[in-house]
């Protein structure tokens, strides 16, 4: 009986053993927590009863100030793909919400604080049946350094960089040539801020910067330093138009032009001088009057950017134009001389001027005398005595060159005034008319006679201009007049000359 149970008791243990046996050699419906990988664990182990299909992702994580981006390569056969991650010993996490499809292939771990390191693994799963091994763990670190850029322009270098997670603020210094160290600028600079312009800088000098984060009164690594030479504002092109005493300047803009600096020379001046000042960053031309007929002006035009002059054009010259002269007339009578002269398109003024022996000089009568005026009676004259007149026009504050010069010899109750005018080959002659005159007799003479001559024969007494033809140019030639007044000769005028 004893044996009988022994038996028994020997095969319910063998049948234990068997059933135990095939119990545990079955899969596993369950997934481990975690396995060790080459110093680093994947969230799960893959499941006994998983044949694996397809190839894992390979991990790149590219950290920023505060964010991590993991990407990798597509995987043949993935519909999707799960992305965990952790931060040191934690629990591993999803960090994708499952919308990580075949076509994409990056996620962004943002809202990170600098400095911290995280591990990413992954994996592709298809639209059905096993999933990938779990890729390769790969670790990155939050950057603590921020990125640093920087923009040159006229007389200044913009700078950014990239904003730092939990910066409280940020340290920026310079380097260029001269300098024995770095100097800190723009400070302070608080951590909200990303940007600054450096300004006032010397052309063509190279400027080095650096930036650094501080978090919690820790400073972080300085950023790596990034150079730029500030730019010479570009230079305008000019062009110049001569006119009457003046001359019309234009030049092209120069994109941000604060104002325009503009300078001439012409002979006589020691340097260049500057003109026009102010002209403002929206002007592109000047009119540059009062300028000296048949003379030559240089200009060059610069623009001014951030304080800073810009390269010079090159000098453009102009010969600003005379106006023309009148053509001045005279006409006698008892103790004066008419004049009147051609009117000149644009005069603002005249001037004119009288010369006798007695003066023995030019001197200014009539002043002023507006641009509008073409005549003026010279009075209170003496009888006899022989007056020279000229007149100029002034236009945009240019004097023209002096009109011809016709002498005058103002009569008296019984001597006629005579006036002389000179043109090509001959002498225009004009008196005034002496009350019962019956007539006049007219006299010349030059250099080489022995004795004055007669010319036009007898004038009858309403007779009063002679034009005496036929003349030798250059030649000099003195006239006079006299009335005859019942018979009786008066007295000769004054002798007037004139040139042909």
């Amino acid at each position: 009986m004893k044996s009988k149970i022994r038996l028994l008791s020997l095969g319910a243990l063998v049948l234990s053993a068997l059933f135990a046996a095939l119990f545990f050699a079955r899969p596993s419906s369950q997934l481990s927590i975690s396995f060790p990988r080459a110093g680093a664990e994947t969230p799960f182990s893959q499941g006994a009863d998983q044949s694996v299909g397809l190839a894992a992702p390979v991990l790149v994580a590219s950290p920023a100030s505060d964010s991590i981006t993991i990407s990798w390569a597509p995987i043949v056969g993935a519909a999707t793909y799960e992305i965990w991650a952790r931060q040191g010993e934690a629990a591993w996490e999803r960090l994708d919400d499952g919308s990580l499809t075949h076509n994409v292939t990056s996620i962004a771990h943002s809202g990170l604080t600098s400095g911290d390191s995280y591990s990413y693994t992954g994996r592709a799963a298809p639209v059905a049946g096993a999933k990938s091994d779990w890729a390769g763990a790969v670790d990155a670190t939050v950057s603590f350094v921020p990125t640093l850029n920087a923009n040159a322009t006229a007389g200044r270098i913009e700078l950014d960089w990239t904003s730092v997670a939990g910066a409280g603020s940020y340290q920026l210094i310079v380097w260029t040539d001269g300098l024995s160290d770095w100097d800190r600028i723009r400070d302070p600079i608080t951590g909200t801020i990303t940007s600054y312009t450096h300004t006032g800088l010397t052309e063509l000098s190279t400027y080095h910067y650096r930036v650094r984060a501080v978090i919690d009164g820790t400073e972080g690594e300085w950023s790596e330093s990034v150079s730029e030479i500030p730019v010479r504002p570009a230079a305008p092109t000019l062009s110049a138009t001569a006119a009457t005493g003046q001359v019309q300047l234009k030049w092209t803009a120069v994109p941000d032009a604060e104002s325009y600096r503009l300078i001439t020379w012409t002979d006589g001046q020691t340097a260049w001088q500057r003109i026009g000042d102010p002209l403002k960053g929206d002007t592109t031309s000047y009119t540059h009057t009062g300028l000296t007929a048949g003379k030559t002006y240089f200009y060059r035009v610069a623009a001014v950017i951030h304080g800073i002059e810009g390269a010079w054009t090159e000098s453009v010259s102009e010969i600003p134009a005379a106006p023309s002269a009148p053509v001045l007339s005279a006409a006698t009578a008892v103790g004066q001389v008419e004049l009147s002269w051609t009117a000149v398109p644009g005069a603002g003024s005249h001037n004119l001027i009288v010369w006798t022996d007695a003066l023995n000089a030019w001197v200014r009568i009539g002043h002023p005398l507006s641009g509008d005026t073409t005549s003026y009676t010279h009075t209170g004259l003496s009888a006899g005595q022989t007056y020279y007149y000229r007149v100029s026009a002034v236009v945009d504050g240019t004097e023209s060159t002096w009109s011809n010069s016709p002498s005058a010899v103002p009569g008296a109750s019984f001597m006629p005034g005579l006036v002389a005018t000179a043109s090509a080959h001959r002498v225009d002659l004009s008196w005034s008319e002496v009350s019962g005159a019956d007539g006049y007799q007219l006299i010349v003479w030059m250099p080489g006679q022995t004795d004055w001559e007669r010319i036009g024969n007898r004038l009858s007494s309403g007779t009063t201009s002679y034009s005496h033809t036929g003349l030798t140019a250059g030649n000099t030639y003195y006239y006079r007049v006299r009335a005859v007044i019942d018979g009786t000769e008066g007295p000769w005028s004054e002798e007037v000359d004139a040139v042909p």
